[in-house]
């Protein structure tokens, strides 16, 4: 009788420290967004180099593919800084111009360019970036040599 009193009151213990934890599929310092995990690096540094850094995290740079999952990165990225800062995405037509692509394979079929753009200016802007001039502008390709913020993401 001893025992089943004690099995009752370790297995009630259990169930209230597992609905009292804060229960995150994604790893620490990530946000989880839908069915994705987010993580924003606030070093800056070039395209190719950021999307090697997410590779080694076991992810892309980040791909949307709606209005809200657009916010949801720039909001991630004010978060973050307090600003709207310039911030690379996982958007590039590398390959061939214009024809732009995620570096994740997802399907690119969500963009928001800002007036004018996708411009490659000078014939070297293969590279997408958000937050080109703070909240009100949209997507712009960037030479991928510039430095910028960068947020990577992997599926759950």
């Amino acid at each position: 009788m001893a025992s089943g009193l004690v099995f009752t009151l370790l297995l009630c213990l259990s169930c209230a420290l597992w609905t009292g934890a804060d229960v995150s599929l994604c790893p620490s310092g990530w946000s989880q967004y839908g069915q994705r995990c987010f993580l924003f690096v606030d070093s800056q540094t070039d395209w190719a180099t950021a999307e090697r850094t997410c590779i080694a995290y076991g992810a892309n740079l980040a791909s949307f593919h709606s209005s809200s999952e657009y916010m949801y990165l720039k909001s991630l990225v004010y978060t973050k800084k307090r600003s709207y800062a310039k911030t690379w995405v996982g958007g590039n037509d590398a390959a061939r111009e214009g024809w732009w692509m995620w570096t994740d394979g997802s399907k690119f079929n969500y963009v928001s360019w800002g007036s004018g753009e996708p411009n490659n200016r000078g014939g070297r802007e293969s590279c997408m970036e958000i937050n080109r001039r703070g909240a009100s502008r949209h997507l712009n390709d960037e030479k991928c040599t510039t430095r910028n913020y960068f947020i990577c993401a992997k599926k759950l």
